[in-house]
């Protein structure tokens, strides 16, 4: 596999201030797209498609980056000039050449209905969707296409799609795509097939993890206007696209914030005397 490294330049002026960076590989080509968070704080944000970004932080936090070919790594933020995170080395398994003949198609992911939807709050959450694998999709093993329904004030806003194995703990591992999925989304409510064909994965017997990523960059931007008992005309900066949710019984989706994967415990309601809580509404097409 080719090795690569990432290189960061940071940059601050004052104990409590604004740092700049950019994220670059061994042949100073920027990264795009790098979801960057401060550890176990509610601040992140998204290189640009030069690989730039801005954060607003304390002197000696730690930052913690995720990118697709890479490993996650956390840096302390400090006056140094260069930092240097190295690429994911994968233990993939033997790849075997099967044809698919897609003459037969299922879709999975029990999303009919939305019951609303979901904002980034100026952050880059990831929510990653479990689907739990079932002997009957050995008839059509490849995945063929994600449905990711969304809900977007402005047009052109983009999201990432990211595609995880499943750990032993039941939390997303390595990504099973070695590029970004970028998706370019209608305004207003959208339903966003994407072709997943050529990657030819096959849905692995211990689950997969469909992932949404939010991307918190300026072209995303836009005011928001929420209504409260203080004041009928707040806005706030938000970041599109929302993506639509809906009610299950079972909680399928964990929440990658603040640097790392978390149980992500949903609204909740009593419907029929059954608890249930809030997903991302995201669908599967598997085929032979």
């Amino acid at each position: 596999m080719r090795k690569l490294t990432l290189l960061l330049l940071v940059v601050s002026s004052s104990i409590y201030s604004q740092f700049k960076g950019i994220v670059l590989d061994e042949s100073n080509k920027p990264i795009p797209y790098v979801n960057i968070w401060v550890e176990n704080e509610n601040i992140g944000t998204t290189s640009n498609e030069d690989g730039e970004f801005l954060i607003n932080t304390t002197n000696e936090k730690i930052l913690v980056f995720s990118a697709v070919g890479f490993e996650t790594k956390k840096i302390k933020i400090s006056n140094n000039d260069k930092v240097v995170l190295q690429t994911a080395i994968y233990n993939l398994k033997e790849i075997v050449i099967t044809k698919s003949k897609e003459s037969i198609e299922r879709e999975i992911g029990n999303f009919k209905k939305s019951t609303g939807s979901h904002l980034s709050g100026s952050v880059p959450w990831i929510y990653a969707k479990r689907f739990e694998f079932d002997g009957v999709y050995k008839k059509t093993p490849f995945l063929k296409n994600a449905i990711v329904f969304t809900k977007s004030k402005i047009k052109n806003a983009k999201f990432k799609l990211r595609i995880f194995s499943v750990m032993g703990n039941g939390f997303p591992g390595e990504d099973l795509l070695k590029e970004d999925i970028i998706v370019v989304v209608k305004s207003g409510k959208t339903k966003n097939v994407i072709d997943l064909s050529k990657f030819n994965i096959i849905f692995p017997d211990n689950g997969i993890f469909i992932a949404y990523e939010w991307m918190i960059i300026e072209e995303n931007k836009y005011l928001y206007k929420s209504f409260s008992k203080e004041s009928s005309n707040k806005y706030s900066i938000t970041y599109a696209p929302a993506v639509m949710v809906h009610k299950v019984e079972t909680e399928n989706t964990v929440a990658y914030r603040e640097g790392k994967w978390i149980s992500r415990k949903g609204s909740s309601l009593k419907e029929n005397l059954n608890k249930v809580v809030i997903e991302p509404a995201i669908n599967l097409t598997l085929t032979n």
